[in-house]
């Protein structure tokens, strides 16, 4: 079984007022923390599940590109990203269509650990759901994942939506972390002044 890993790092930061991905946090920036704990939670997984696990990071920036793949992590561009998010699910879906699911993670969640990543997964798969994805205390969020059945779906969306009209259905698995925290996502500037007085990893 193979499960692709699909860090979503397309985004203009548009809320944010400038490209926020780039945005140094704590001398980092902000995207390398969610592809650091995606890299963990891949190489975590194998062994205690047999299930092969790879890291992509979709993105339309350059910088992000290239340090990726400096790192040996694989980039699929998105040339279609000023559509909105929906863009980055098909660009994965039609690039890893032998995947047996897809996991979607937003690149502004910083605080997003390797250990939750995996726990999500493990209990994805002994739920035998279809699709599935977190729960912030408030509301279903992301990350969020599809078994290969979706794949024909995911290709028809548009917009800057991805999966939330199928994830709100009846039939989506849910996951609440024990630390709801991890899934504070930066969305505007004043965002940074709550991370910057964490310890980040």
């Amino acid at each position: 079984m193979k499960i692709q890993l699909v860090l979503m790092a397309s985004g203009f930061g548009r809320r944010f007022g400038s490209h926020k991905l780039e945005t140094l946090v704590q001398g980092r920036p902000l995207y390398t923390y969610g592809m650091k704990s995606l890299c963990q939670a891949a190489q975590a997984f194998l062994p205690c599940s047999g299930i092969d696990c790879q890291v992509t990071v979709v993105t339309a920036h350059a910088a992000i590109a290239s340090a990726c793949r400096t790192q040996g992590v694989e980039v699929l561009w998105n040339d279609q990203a000023g559509e909105g998010m929906a863009a980055s699910l098909r660009c994965a879906v039609q690039a890893h269509s032998d995947a047996d699911a897809w996991a979607f993670f937003p690149a502004d969640q910083p605080l997003l650990t390797a250990e939750t990543i995996t726990g999500f997964l493990r209990q994805f798969l002994a739920s035998g759901a279809a699709l599935g994805c977190m729960h912030n205390g408030e509301r279903r969020c992301s990350p969020a994942i599809f078994r290969h059945i979706y794949g024909p779906a995911l290709l028809t969306l548009h917009g800057d939506t991805g999966g939330r009209q199928f994830l709100h259905g009846p039939h989506a698995w849910v996951y609440c972390p024990e630390k709801v925290y991890e899934l504070f996502d930066i969305d505007y500037q004043e965002d940074l002044i709550f991370l910057n007085k964490l310890e980040l990893k």
